[in-house]
């Protein structure tokens, strides 16, 4: 900045930005995260309940406090309407601790039977069944998703799962040593909570079965970042095919069970599994699956018991990422009201919290941003015309979803203010249900997978369409009061992201109607695929703990989607500012200034050393501060806009791009 900038005179706080998160003292061409968020960093520790914090917790902490006050209300007010009833009871149910403890786990029984009652391949598959409809994937996971060469239709999907531990690595690798070994010893202690007269060495050998089996799942699943692949995910089969490779288990009887069947088309993401699970169940005798099933219902099932539980979970928690304390009961319970309940609460949050005013004001910023992606695309110099075609008709029928859904869900369980543990097993089961009788059917395209409070957004692939929740719709991302600068470098880029999310590695490979289906030109397919491989082997340079490097090929969707959205929402913010008839300078930086500064600020965080490391086995995303140091120091206008010589950190040698 080697030159004063001119233009009215005004103050970061102003213009929405926070003067006191900067450290002025380092040069932003150096450390650009640190410049922008050195202050924010040094007066915000972790709280003792959180692996992580940063803005978006802020953020995730003022929306809780508002679902707590309409919570509060539903709970304890004058009955208004059956969505204020049903939300009251459930919120109520779960805050009555004493009712839990003295509730016990009597309402458990029944499954317990059966998860510890496995003799025979019949008791086996009845367990299995029994955690599968509540959504608790022991062995496999049934789901179902857009069929990705029909994504009108709804098929079953069959994949890997069942593990306790967060990936496979965590078996197998040194790092994760400690991890297994406290892993073993949660299990034994979790087990010796049902099983009464047990000796510690009998709960130490079925916790041993336990991790055997797991490890066993874990070696016929896939990697994180072999899982990124769609193209190996994309595995069609049909029942009759799936009962000749699996002859062990009845898959009829399994789907009758479930109450949901199956499509007539099946897709299986992990062949692997499913070619080794009758060699899988033969290796291992009956008991030592009764304390698989066991564990597995126990650990899905823990926040709704005793404390005894809880507690022990909170102890497995506190080892894989480093928190210090359980949160409040009541935070809890907003939190686990929100996910039973979701779209019944997202109602109450947008008519207390959503003006409509907020929706259109994004709507602007959505129009924004797809207008600057379409001419990115138009000007593209490395993309051939026919490819440059499709991906325009893609962008066209891109649908934005913003705020909240048009049609709300309804939530058809009982639910009793005095059984929490019932009101979770029912919704649980609610969900689930819902969710697999879906296989066969047209989908619903409209169908939101956020709710309307969740700090968060998404592109779904099948659908064609990004979301962008109300919740997300706030400082430090968005604000009314707050400069097109600060806006489009927040939320903005938040939009361009998904936007970008169509054209990743991953979205790059499927049409406009949201089917696998390969439109590119060979050389252009080529080009791509090279400027993505600068992408990644750039990223795998970026050091995120002694040793530990962040994982290119996994987070390489998120890091081109940062790309272009950090791209997208600059233009998208020249744009709107090319007409104004007054520039801004607030505390001495310009609006291009400002704009990266708004950029930094909303992504400025902190968290522990083993979530970091949990983070970097299995988060596509890369840690926050190299989301931003790798998105801005491959845009030259950052550069440019902060003055950056050639060869500092923030205006390397060679830059990488993909859109």
């Amino acid at each position: 900045m080697s030159s004063a900038p001119t233009g009215a005179k005004v103050t970061l706080a102003d213009v929405g930005l926070e003067p006191t998160s900067l450290d002025r003292s380092t040069d932003p061409c150096i450390d650009f995260y640190q410049f922008a968020c050195g202050g924010w960093i040094q007066n915000n520790p972790i709280p003792d309940d959180r692996a992580r914090w940063g803005r978006g917790s802020e953020l995730d902490e003022r929306t809780r406090v508002s679902l707590t006050a309409l919570l509060d209300d539903d709970a304890h007010g004058a009955p208004r309407d059956p969505a204020a009833t049903q939300l009251g009871a459930f919120y109520a149910s779960c805050l009555d601790e004493a009712a839990v403890e003295r509730a016990g786990t009597a309402a458990l029984a029944p499954l317990l039977a059966r998860t510890q009652g496995v003799k025979d391949s019949k008791t086996w598959l009845a367990a299995l069944v029994e955690l599968h409809k509540l959504g608790i994937s022991a062995v496999w996971s049934t789901g179902v998703e857009a069929d990705p060469h029909n994504a009108r239709s709804n098929v079953t999907f069959l994949d890997a799962a069942g593990l306790g531990l967060p990936d496979r690595d965590y078996y197998d690798r040194p790092a994760f040593k400690d991890k297994l070994a406290g892993y073993r010893a949660h299990v034994g202690r979790m087990l010796g909570l049902v099983t009464s007269g047990a000796t510690p060495a009998q709960l130490d050998a079925a916790a041993a079965d336990v991790v055997a089996i797991e490890a066993a799942l874990a070696n016929l699943g896939k990697t994180a970042v072999e899982r990124r692949d769609v193209q190996a995910m994309d595995n069609p089969s049909d029942p009759r095919a799936l009962a000749r490779q699996v002859a062990s288990v009845d898959w009829p009887a399994y789907f009758r069970a479930l109450g949901a069947p199956a499509s007539k088309k099946l897709i299986v993401g992990t062949p692997r599994l499913f070619a080794g699970l009758d060699e899988l169940r033969a290796r291992f005798a009956p008991a030592a699956w009764a304390s698989y099933f066991t564990a597995q219902l126990l650990d899905g099932l823990s926040y709704a018991l005793p404390r005894a539980f809880a507690d022990e979970a909170f102890a497995l928690r506190r080892l894989l990422t480093g928190v210090e304390r359980e949160r409040e009961r009541g935070k809890r319970c907003v939190e686990l009201t929100a996910g039973a309940l979701g779209e019944l609460l997202g109602q109450q949050y947008v008519a207390a919290y959503f003006p409509g005013s907020a929706r259109q004001a994004a709507d602007q910023l959505v129009d924004a941003l797809v207008h600057a992606m379409s001419e990115d695309l138009a000007a593209l110099d490395w993309m051939t015309e026919p490819t440059r075609r499709f991906a325009l008709g893609k962008l066209g029928k891109l649908v934005r979803m913003v705020g909240f859904p048009e049609r709300w869900r309804t939530y058809d369980f009982e639910i009793r203010r005095d059984d929490f543990i019932g009101n979770v097993v029912r919704s649980l089961a609610f969900a689930t249900h819902r969710q697999l009788t879906k296989a066969g059917k047209p989908v619903d395209r409209g169908e939101w997978q956020l709710n309307a409070f969740t700090v968060d957004a998404y592109y779904e692939p099948s659908a064609n369409h990004t979301a962008l929740p109300a919740g997300m719709l706030q400082p430090p991302f968005f604000g009314p009061d707050r400069s097109v600068a600060a806006n489009l470098g927040g939320i903005g880029m938040v939009i361009g992201h998904e936007l970008t999310h169509a054209f990743d590695d991953q979205g790059a490979q499927f049409d406009a109607d949201g089917e696998l289906k390969n439109w590119w030109q060979p050389a252009d397919l080529a080009q791509f695929a090279e400027r993505g491989r600068c992408v990644a082997d750039q990223y795998s340079t970026f050091e995120a703990l002694p040793k530990r490097f962040v994982q290119g090929p996994l987070t390489l969707g998120e890091d081109i989607a940062d790309l272009g959205g950090v791209k997208l929402a600059f233009r998208a913010y020249r744009a709107l500012r090319k007409s104004a008839a007054t520039s801004y300078v607030a505390d001495g930086f310009t609006e291009d200034q400002q704009f990266f500064i708004a950029l930094g600020q909303a992504w400025c965080g902190r968290e522990r050393t083993d979530e970091t490391l949990r983070r970097l086995t299995t988060d596509p995303h890369a840690p926050a501060k190299f989301r931003i140091y790798g998105a801005l120091r491959n845009l030259n206008e950052f550069a440019d806009a902060f003055r950056c010589a050639p060869g500092t950190p923030m205006r390397p040698a060679r830059a990488c791009t993909v859109w």
